[in-house]
């Protein structure tokens, strides 16, 4: 069975706004910190992949064991953070950068 992929669009100038100078990794751990890595979330990575919309946006990706519902609930975190998220896809782009894995029911920051 293929591994599940989900992903979605943010704009990176409203991120900014929000966000001063935080930049995306920071940023989607930030996120993370209010997200808590349920069981069926274990061994699921979060990452960045290159943005199917282009510049001025960011692609974050999920992928692994209930990768549809863990989009789901990062996507909700960064809409009532007031980060606009303007697509959302079933798959993805390839890892860029690994950002960070559900592991033992917390989220490890991966290796940068």
């Amino acid at each position: 069975m293929a591994e599940q992929v989900y992903s979605f669009v943010y704009d990176a100038e409203a991120a900014e706004q929000e966000f001063p100078k935080i930049g995306m990794r920071n940023l989607v751990l930030a996120i993370l910190a209010g997200v808590r890595p349920q069981g069926e979330f274990e061994g699921c990575l979060v990452y960045e992949g290159e943005s199917p919309e282009g510049e001025g946006t960011v692609c974050i990706a999920t992928s692994g064991p209930g990768a549809d519902r863990l989009q789901q609930s990062i996507v909700e975190a960064f809409e009532g953070k007031n980060v606009p998220v303007t697509k959302v896809f079933e798959g993805g782009p390839g890892v860029r950068e690994a950002i960070a894995r559900a592991e033992g029911g917390v989220w490890k920051e991966a290796a940068s």
